[in-house]
């Protein structure tokens, strides 16, 4: 959220009030700071004096926290940006903390007096002072742990055994608990919380959490968050998104919590390798309850036709993440013959029976789509068939082979080509994005000009550029096409060179010419979030 009407800094001189130059005038520079990246707004802080009194306060809207560096004697020390933050404390709305600078929160908590976003890393009682400190501005809580954390080895071993005994482990120990829900339910305007490990399972406690969740609009437990069912005579009907990641709640339970929303419209249900009751969820939420626009049940192993008899009750849905499940023949039928209108985003990466075919078809057929991710393409199944989703601006995919045509470099052309006409692309990925899978393909692709990567000049609109794991020419030819053709390319996935010290030349070309682009070697996959 950007921060509205700044006040002048007393430093301020009356020269600066009265220049003629509208970019010299503060109420212009406030209204182009939410405009600018943290990149480019650091930049220009160094600019001149006027530029940073006017844009600090945006520079320090978003603050992740450093992670600690241990110095040589063994000790921690204390990094500039500690002070830095102290004294643009005010200024935060976004507070990101890694697991292990909960100890840097507890310096700079005194100064975060508006936080209305804070994402936790650990919970640990220091995280306390500053929920109460914003409890008038926080909108959105995160309290997502390292699940390797040390957080529970406080617990006393009666708890600890009674707790093993049900099955439950990487809880909070009670008093840690009790304390953390009541600074929680202490917080008037929040709307968006996720929660892990925080072990509830107290009735009391269950009952004052789910009738505090009651005003939420989105509600993520993940693991251990609350090992109970919820009240069942309670309907949470401001809730629109609901995410149960590994929960340990019966999976009756889980169900029946959804069916207390009756204003969903975004479910992710989680449960690694289980078979969750998706077709009874799916045809109870027919019969009344808001239209689904977002599944996500990835790495659940529901039978195909499990998935398909689901799907026929979702008509509306526009996000579909199904990633490593049994996703196949049946379940394309279903999507093509009820959502081919309305589905954006589909994800079938790691779906064994998401076949070639399966993915090529459903590209042929649903002209709404905007975000696909799949395995692999096989070149001939793409040259024989004809995709409608021109729209598309997220594609995940990797071409392989065999070529099909006179020769190899005449398949690459045909394949960049192809590419060429999906003008609207911001994320182009040829690689593996991130897949869990052991096994990798290799594609026909290998990203040289020789062999048709300069057909690519179209993708204006590109953003994110991915190659990870594939087999490449890419030199600085290739790297001088990129950033002149795609002007908004923010990132590179990729190892630029087997060689590290041309990868070194190549990084420090880029980051002379475009510093702007990031250069990341490994992509993780990141959990699809709702698009609005």
């Amino acid at each position: 959220m950007s921060i509205a009407n700044p006040q002048p800094h007393p430093q301020e001189t009356q020269h600066d009030r009265t220049n003629t130059n509208p970019l010299m005038l503060p109420e212009i520079l406030w209204q182009i700071g939410p405009q600018l990246d943290q990149q480019h707004i650091a930049h220009c802080v160094l600019a001149c004096k006027t530029w940073n009194v006017a844009l600090t306060p945006f520079l320090f809207q978003r603050v992740a926290l450093p992670k600690r560096k241990l110095l040589p004697s063994g000790k921690f020390g204390t990094r500039p940006i500690i002070a830095a933050i102290q004294r643009n404390g005010a200024y935060i709305r976004h507070l990101v903390c890694s697991p292990d600078s909960n100890t840097i929160l507890r310096q700079i908590t005194p100064q975060c007096t508006a936080v209305e976003t804070l994402v936790l890393g650990k919970i640990t009682p220091e995280v306390l002072p500053i929920l109460r400190l914003c409890r008038n501005t926080l909108v959105r809580l995160e309290m997502t742990p390292n699940p390797h954390s040390n957080s529970t080895t406080t617990l006393t071993q009666t708890y600890q055994r009674s707790l093993s005994v049900l099955g439950y482990s990487q809880v909070l120990p009670r008093s840690e608990t009790t304390a953390l829900l009541g600074a929680i339910l202490d917080l008037p305007h929040l709307d968006h919380l996720v929660l892990d490990y925080l072990g509830l399972c107290d009735p009391a406690q269950v009952l004052s959490f789910f009738d505090y969740c009651k005003k939420l609009s989105i509600l993520e437990l993940h693991n251990n968050a609350v090992l109970v069912q919820a009240p069942h005579d309670m309907e949470l009907s401001c809730l629109r998104s609901l995410s149960l990641i590994d929960s340990s709640m019966q999976l009756a339970d889980q169900m029946m919590l959804f069916l207390q929303c009756p204003s969903l419209d975004h479910v992710t249900w989680r449960k690694d390798g289980a078979t969750i009751p998706i077709q009874t969820l799916s045809r109870t939420w027919s019969s009344g309850l808001r239209p689904l626009k977002l599944l996500d049940i990835a790495n659940v192993k529901v039978p195909d036709e499990g998935l398909a008899e689901a799907l026929i009750h979702f008509p509306r849905l526009e996000q579909f993440v199904a990633r490593d499940t049994l996703f196949g023949p049946l379940s394309k039928k279903a999507i093509i013959d009820a959502m081919r209108s309305t589905l954006e985003v589909l994800d079938l990466v790691d779906c064994p029976a998401a076949t070639s075919e399966v993915v090529t078809e459903i590209m042929s057929l649903c002209w709404s789509l905007k975000s696909i991710s799949a395995d692999c393409l096989r070149v001939l199944d793409v040259l024989e068939s004809k995709w409608v989703c021109g729209d598309l601006e997220e594609l995940r995919v990797v071409f392989i082979g065999p070529s099909m045509m006179n020769s190899k470099s005449a398949t690459q052309l045909a394949i960049y080509n192809r590419i060429a006409t999906l003008k609207r692309l911001r994320l182009l990925s040829l690689g593996r994005y991130g897949s869990t899978s052991r096994w990798s393909v290799r594609s026909i692709l290998d990203l040289s000009l020789n062999n048709g990567l300069g057909l690519l000049a179209s993708l204006t609109e590109l953003r994110e550029f991915d190659f990870c794991q594939i087999y490449h020419n890419i030199g600085i030819e290739e790297l001088k096409f990129m950033l002149k053709s795609w002007p908004r390319l923010e990132a590179v996935h990729g190892i630029l060179s087997a060689d590290k010290d041309r990868a070194a030349f190549m990084e420090s070309y880029i980051q002379r010419v475009r510093p702007s682009v990031r250069v990341k070697r490994n992509l993780k996959y990141q959990r699809a979030s709702g698009r609005d």
